[in-house]
């Protein structure tokens, strides 16, 4: 019997991402450095309370175990429906928890997590469960939420030689999840696929499969990644209706087994695709999501499954997670929103400002002309046309990837910013969307929060946010969102501003034109806002600008139309970006 592995897990929050939290100083580097990963266990001890989400099989139950022990946590692993109280009967309130498996809660499970943050006696709290469970709930703000990364390769690779092992499916990518790794040690052959790993244990054994099928539909599973897989296998002796029928019935059971059938019929999945996504409820456009996975561009089902990821996008429906992943099926066969779009801003006296922060006081009266701005933030797609026509250096490491052509354009300076409002000028006066006397440009800090509140006053102690009322954690990529870093634009259509933009609350802090000061902490360009210079351009490389709306990593402190956040004009990273305004030439 093989040991079983240990690995420092790591989560989807860098060393990086901790560092620009506060916009600290961020240049190009000589070269590219890879991201260094925070790993589980020091997101435990300096996370609190942290909702850690994994894939089934990520580890999370060997994690918990091993936190319990080495820190005196209370590990409770839930097994089905129960309420708080239920769960944690006899001990007492100040015991640090571990409560693990909170996907099994079902109905009850935001209840629950709602119940353990109110124990304010309580002094660390790990809750741990499925990713594509929970982020479908609504989760109760407070929880710093994180998600497993799968093995990497080296790790895998220093375990093998540690342990005199040869065989090739661990070193393949499906291996990278914890339970499979743990399945693939024995097999020598590669495995490209999770079906793969399970045929070379199945072959010639098909009650293993229809083991695993009547787990599954019995809800009784014990490795409920394997089990699913073993699922899939038994489901291709059944018909093609049967499958669809248990998929209707409950897809939140039944959609990891369902979509490894799709997988598995490789050549001829539409006969059951189409299936999948008749309907108009839930489980239609889960239908939709795992059909895109698997049909070619040139299906006959793909305007249909393209008009399902649409609807689910732009009506926010499921969740953020699953919207990004309808988001990228879009870009991968080219997505049909017009992702330059612009809305026009009236001109009038608004209130400019809020109580809420220091470098945001007082809240006072601005007056602006009219002006257009962006309904999005400038998408890769749009950003890479300029790059190729220019030649400009881009030092994003995704922004040429197809399936993140509709997410905004990072890794940008101030600089970049403004060649791409000087380049696309020329290009929409030659193609007639603007008029040759009006100009493309970065807006102002003050249009920046028009275009983002509207004619909101200023709520005292309330923050203000571009939907118009209190802090929705499914309204903006934020820190309460967990996604932890960027996602198509538009996914969070709750979050839109009274001009119908998007995204201006999270996603990416975006540039505006105006000066901030060389201070970090506290501005030089003080509010109220005035002609004093700090719409000056030519200003230095230390003379840091306004960035606006806070980015995926910031909580909802900063995620919103009045905090003002700040960076070099050579600075950048993975978290800033910016959108466009169109004015008349002055």
């Amino acid at each position: 019997m093989i040991e079983e592995p240990r690995f420092p897990l790591r989560v989807n929050f860098t060393h990086e991402d901790k560092a620009a939290k506060g916009l600290r100083s961020l240049r190009e580097p000589t070269t590219p450095k890879p991201p260094v990963y925070f790993t589980a266990c020091e997101m435990v001890e300096t996370t609190k309370p942290l909702l850690l989400l994994g894939d089934r099989g990520s580890g999370k139950t060997v994690f918990a175990r091993q936190i319990a022990k080495k820190l005196g946590y209370h590990h409770i692993e839930i097994t089905g429906p129960a309420s708080f109280a239920e769960l944690t009967e006899g001990l007492p309130k100040c015991a640090s928890l571990i409560l693990d498996g909170v996907d099994r809660l079902g109905a009850q499970g935001v209840a629950v997590l709602k119940d353990a943050l109110a124990q304010l006696s309580r002094p660390k709290l790990l809750v741990l469960g499925e990713s594509a469970m929970v982020k479908s709930w609504r989760i109760p703000p407070g929880y710093h939420i994180h998600t497993l990364l799968p093995l990497s390769h080296e790790q895998r690779e220093a375990f093998l030689l540690t342990k005199g092992i040869t065989a090739a499916a661990p070193l393949s990518s499906p291996a990278g999840n914890p339970a499979l790794f743990s399945l693939s040690l024995s097999i020598d052959m590669p495995a490209e696929t999770p079906e793969d790993l399970i045929d070379a244990i199945v072959t010639g054994r098909p009650v293993i499969a229809e083991a695993g099928f009547l787990a599954v539909q019995e809800g009784r599973s014990a490795n409920r990644i394997v089990d699913d897989l073993l699922a899939a296998r038994h489901l291709l002796t059944l018909s093609i209706d049967t499958a669809a029928r248990l998929f209707h019935a409950d897809s939140d059971v039944w959609a990891p087994s369902i979509a490894s059938l799709l997988r598995r019929l490789k050549g001829a999945p539409e006969a059951l695709a189409e299936r999948l996504i008749a309907g108009s409820g839930d489980s239609a456009l889960r239908g939709a999501l795992m059909a895109a996975e698997v049909l070619s561009a040139d299906s006959p089902l793909c305007p249909a499954v393209t008009a399902s990821l649409v609807r689910l996008v732009e009506t926010g429906s499921l969740s953020a997670s699953d919207r990004d992943a309808a988001a990228r099926a879009l870009a991968a066969w080219g997505d049909p929103r017009d992702l330059d779009a612009l809305t026009e801003v009236p001109g009038g006296t608004f209130t400019f400002g809020s109580d809420t922060h220091p470098n945001s006081q007082p809240p006072h009266r601005v007056r602006l002309t009219a002006f257009w701005i962006g309904l999005y933030p400038v998408t890769n797609a749009a950003y890479a046309a300029f790059v190729d026509e220019t030649g400009r250096h881009w030092a994003s490491t995704d922004g040429r990837k197809k399936e993140r052509s509709n997410a905004p354009a990072v890794d940008l300076t101030w600089h970049d910013a403004r060649a791409y409002c000087d380049w696309v000028t020329r290009r929409w006066r030659v193609e007639g969307r603007i008029s040759q006397d009006e100009i493309v440009r970065l807006p102002t800090e003050p249009e920046w929060e028009r275009a983002a509140r509207g004619d909101q006053p200023d709520a005292g102690a309330e923050i203000v946010y571009p939907w118009q009322g209190l802090w929705d954690p499914d309204a903006a990529n934020s820190e309460e969102t967990g996604l932890n870093t960027t996602c198509a634009v538009g996914l969070f259509p709750k979050g839109r501003s009274p001009y119908g933009c998007y995204d201006m609350a999270g996603q990416v802090w975006e540039w505006t034109t105006t000066l901030w000061g060389d201070d970090m902490a506290v501005p030089d360009f003080k509010y109220p806002y005035a002609d004093d210079g700090r719409e000056n351009s030519a200003a230095g490389p230390s003379i840091r600008r306004v960035l606006r709306g806070g980015c995926f990593s910031s909580t909802r402190a900063k995620a919103c139309c009045t905090y003002r956040g700040s960076l070099e004009p050579n600075g950048f990273w993975r978290g800033n970006g910016f959108r466009i305004a169109v004015s008349k030439s002055s």
